[in-house]
């Protein structure tokens, strides 16, 4: 597997995320190889991908989870490097989009972090809870940089915080 540079650099100058009980947790870069176990190979370092509607497709690099576990997605055959994410333990891997591109994601994150200040853990949220405003302007700006984006998974994201 081949990771472009942009990743890379993405992945080490990227923190996790910690928003009331909602999280996004960053891949070590050092360890990518290990974090595609499960997805693209197998414990053996076997490809798991085949080509075929459902699977795991060779152009998807997992960079991070979310707090349901399921994967963040890059799909590597996009120049924009589009961000994807699918619900694990289905028996079939649908992935959607979340981010237009890497860049958009990198937005998105800057919107989260911002969002998140004294709202990392729940007490803190319960303390300084996230206002049905703030959320609907995220969502918003989120949709507006991101068309094609999905944006039930933001949407969903937010109901944890």
């Amino acid at each position: 597997m081949i990771v472009p540079d942009k990743i890379k650099t993405f992945l080490t100058t990227t923190k996790d995320i910690s928003f009331g009980y909602s999280e996004i947790n960053f891949c070590n870069v050092d360890n990518l190889m290990d974090e595609q176990i499960g997805y693209s190979l197998d414990t053996n370092g076997k490809s798991l991908t085949t080509g075929n509607d459902g699977d795991w497709q060779k152009e998807w690099v997992v960079i991070a989870s979310d707090s349901m576990g399921d994967p963040i997605i890059i799909d590597t055959s996009s120049a924009k490097l589009t961000v994807l994410s699918a619900a694990h333990g289905e028996g079939e891997w649908e992935a959607f989009v979340i981010a237009d591109s890497l860049d958009n994601f990198k937005d998105i994150l800057s919107l989260l972090t911002i969002a998140s200040k004294d709202r990392t853990n729940p007490v803190d949220l319960e303390q300084n809870p996230l206002t049905s405003k703030e959320q609907k302007d995220i969502l918003r700006s989120i949709k507006r940089q991101n068309p094609d984006t999905e944006l039930s998974y933001w949407e969903a994201f937010f109901e944890n915080v």
